[in-house]
C-alpha cells in the first residue's frame, strides 16, 4: 500500500513539475526572457551606424505578452520603452505604450525576427514623414 501512495505522488510531482516548466513555455514563446543588446546597425539614406561594443547595453525584458527595454545613455539619463508585443511566424510586432521619445507612442513596429539558440535578430525600415531607417539588431539571451 506505501508503495502505491508513493509511485502515485511521484507520478503527481513529476505532472507538476512537467506543467510548471519554463521551457515549455519558451518552446510556445520563444521571446519570452531578458536580452542584453550585442549588436546594432542603423543605415540611414547619407550614413551607417554600427556598434558592436556598449557602454551601458540596452537590456529588454518580456514577458507572455509585454516588453520593456532601457539603458543609462549619460550621466543622469536612461532612455526606454515598452508596452506589448505580438509574434507569429518569422514577424514580431512591438505595440509601443510608452517610450523616452514621444513620437514612438502609440505606434507600432513590425521586425522581421530569428531566433537561434540564444541569439534572437531583428530588423525593421523605421519610416517618419521625410526619413527611412533601416534597422538590424542582435540580442543575446541572458535570462529565459
Amino acid at each position: 500500500m506505501k508503495k502505491t501512495i508513493y509511485f502515485i505522488l511521484a507520478i503527481a510531482a513529476i505532472l507538476i513539475i512537467a506543467c510548471n516548466n519554463p521551457k515549455k513555455d519558451a518552446k510556445e514563446n520563444p521571446y519570452q526572457g531578458a536580452w542584453e543588446v550585442t549588436y546594432v546597425k542603423y543605415v540611414y539614406p547619407d550614413t551607417t551606424i554600427e556598434t558592436t561594443q556598449f557602454a551601458n547595453p540596452t537590456v529588454k525584458i518580456l514577458t507572455k505578452e509585454h516588453f520593456a527595454f532601457g539603458n543609462q545613455v549619460g550621466e543622469n539619463k536612461t532612455r526606454g520603452g515598452g508596452g506589448e508585443y505580438t509574434f507569429e511566424g518569422d514577424t514580431y510586432t512591438e505595440h509601443i505604450k510608452y517610450h523616452s521619445n514621444s513620437f514612438a507612442v502609440g505606434k507600432s513596429v513590425e521586425f522581421k525576427s530569428k531566433i537561434e539558440g540564444e541569439m534572437w535578430t531583428k530588423t525593421t525600415v523605421w519610416k517618419n514623414d521625410t526619413l527611412a531607417v533601416e534597422s538590424t539588431e542582435i540580442w543575446k539571451r541572458i535570462i529565459e
